[in-house]
């Protein structure tokens, strides 16, 4: 039987019974196809069910990638024959090649030989869009093979003089620095090379590999780095309390800035010794980076104005939680404008000070001056309103409590994976039930997930279905003010295309967070103190589960503002799914 990839929906019904009848024929149990299928169902917009048969198990990459060459009656190549005639894998962006399993290995004018790895995946739409006007022959191979040889073909082999280390390094900062989207710089030693790879928009994208011989050199050179100054010269380490070059042994910190004209970064240092070497990141901040608004950071109108609201209150707590580099901090800047801080003082301790604020007066924290010790300080000040970077200890959260009761607002962050699990994280901390109920006003909760190119998006394969999955979130959005917009007249949702210049050819620019909003209500509080440490965060969502069918816009689970969000055609279906596997509601 031969199948063209055009309509992967249907395909992945069929192809779901095949890889069923197969593992049945491999002695694999019903009740374990039963469970395989029940988790598939949790992340079915990430991943095809061939990838979850591998995940869990129940047959090898190899045999998988047998069965689905079977099913589609296209050639299977194994790993000793999937290899690249020339430069034909340029004719597919790499971002799309690395993310979506795909290669071309030959080209012959506009007809080529393409290897994947499951054309039922969710994604493969965005392959056949980067590959529109030519001719394809597809190919089945291993998704682990491909992966390999994706790596090998796409990556540059970085050829560097040890006299020219220094100016590598920083044109390599520099380079990173101007780069939109980049967070991180990874140095990642392995067995013989050493791969420098750059975290864009949440990926990590290789950006070069080094020889194994040049691991030491080079993590040597990106350790004097930190002691330069803001100008590129070298302070020393005494001076600039950089990283110890000669001290292999131990985990270190440290911190610098550079200045490139108007433009000034902070880096943050962090190496661990491993079994091949040290790894080294560099986390780039870009402290002359201008904080847009609530709405820029992709807050629904809703949501923000009932943000607004509660940042005018004189005192209490506001709580955002979500996961390291998901924006936490970002969102507490983009809040500042609307504390009056003209004619309120306004302090702050930070971890490190990510962006510079007007009219707050900002303090990073130290092995000095730790968060609880910050705050005892700052009451000696006056302050009316406090932000705490983070709650990391029990300390911190108690003090930080008591003075919300002591007539001060606090804005501050802590990690969790949702808005009602921070109280769990809370409680964890030894806070005491009555306390968080009689000073936290709001929790929020966020992700960040990668924004649609708007110039080369397509219509979403199953539009309809989406749509009629979530009527009900959509129906009660329209009675708030998320589809005023002109650009929301007419939605739907799409997912990438091919990529264009635009997008660096990834389908995709920047990022965007999807948000949740927990008002502290009656309900809660009371659920709060009944449970007090045994507080059941089900009970506690199903309060807002079921003011969400009432038609309360403000009582969005994270999954549900996404898909708004999707349905905008600002994200795509499935980068909200995996953003939100771990805070998904039954819906």
């Amino acid at each position: 039987m031969t199948c063209t990839p055009t309509s992967s929906d249907r395909i992945g019904e069929h192809l779901d019974s095949f890889l069923v009848e197969k593992l049945l024929g491999t002695g694999i149990s019903e009740r374990q196809i039963a469970s395989a299928q029940a988790y598939h169902r949790e992340v079915e917009g990430r991943q095809p069910i061939s990838r979850t048969v591998v995940e869990l198990g129940l047959a090898t990459d190899e045999a998988v990638a047998r069965w689905i060459a079977e099913f589609h009656g296209w050639r299977y190549l194994p790993r000793e024959e999937l290899r690249v005639e020339g430069d034909s894998h340029k004719a597919l962006p790499e971002a799309i090649a690395r993310n979506r399993s795909a290669l071309v290995i030959a080209r012959r004018g506009a007809r080529l030989t393409v290897a994947i790895a499951d054309p039922s995946g969710p994604q493969f739409a965005q392959v056949r869009y980067a590959l529109d006007g030519n001719t394809v022959e597809w190919v089945v191979s291993p998704q682990a093979d491909i992966a390999a040889r994706v790596s090998e073909v796409y990556s540059a082999s970085l050829e560097v003089r040890d006299n020219e280390l220094e100016r590598f390094v920083e044109g390599m900062i520099r380079e990173a620095a101007h780069t939109r989207g980049l967070s991180d710089i990874h140095c990642i030693p392995e067995d013989r090379s050493c791969d420098i790879r750059w975290r864009i928009d949440g990926d990590l994208v290789p950006w070069g590999t080094l020889p194994g011989a040049m691991k030491d050199a080079v993590s040597a050179q990106l350790k004097l780095s930190s002691t330069r100054g803001a100008d590129g010269r070298s302070r020393g380490v005494a001076a600039s309390g950089g990283l110890d070059v000669a001290n292999r042994l131990d985990a270190q910190d440290a911190s610098a800035i550079r200045e490139y004209g108007s433009k000034r970064v902070s880096l943050r240092y962090s190496v661990i010794p491993a079994i091949n070497g040290e790894s080294i990141v560099i986390r780039i901040l870009d402290q002359s980076a201008q904080v847009g608004s609530l709405e820029d950071l992709g807050m629904l109108e809703d949501t923000a104005m009932r943000f607004r609201t509660e940042l005018k209150k004189p005192n209490g707590i506001l709580l955002v939680s979500g996961p390291t580099g998901h924006g936490k901090s970002t969102t507490l800047a983009a809040a500042v404008p609307w504390l009056d801080s003209r004619n309120k003082r306004v302090l702050s301790i930070e971890d490190p000070v990510e962006y510079r604020l007007r009219t707050v007066t900002q303090a990073p924290v130290s092995p000095r001056m730790p968060f609880a010790s910050a705050l005892r300080a700052f009451l000696r000040h006056n302050p009316d309103i406090i932000i705490v970077g983070e709650i990391r200890d029990g300390e911190t959260a108690s003090l930080a409590m008591r003075l919300a009761l002591t007539g001060h607002l606090i804005l501050t962050t802590i990690h969790a994976n949702t808005a009602i699990q921070a109280l769990c994280r809370l409680l964890d901390l030894g806070v005491e039930a009555s306390m968080i109920a009689a000073t936290t006003r709001f929790l929020l909760a966020q992700r960040l997930v990668k924004r649609l190119c708007p110039f080369c998006r397509k219509p979403h394969r199953d539009s309809g279905a989406l749509a009629e999955r979530y009527e009900n979130v959509i129906e009660v959005a329209k009675c708030s003010l998320v589809f005023r917009a002109p650009e929301r007249q007419a939605p739907g949702f799409f997912e990438a295309g091919g990529g264009c210049n635009g997008c660096n050819r990834s389908g995709f620019v920047g990022r965007l967070g999807i948000f949740e909003f927990r008002e502290i209500r009656r309900p809660l509080a009371d659920l709060l103190l009944r449970q007090r440490g045994r507080f059941d965060p089900v009970g506690a969502e199903s309060i807002f589960s079921s003011a969400m069918r009432e038609g309360d816009i403000g009582a969005r689970c994270l999954r549900e503002d996404g898909i708004l969000k999707a349905f905008f055609g600002i994200t795509t279906p499935e980068e909200v799914f995996g953003a939100t596997m771990d805070a998904a509601r039954n819906s």
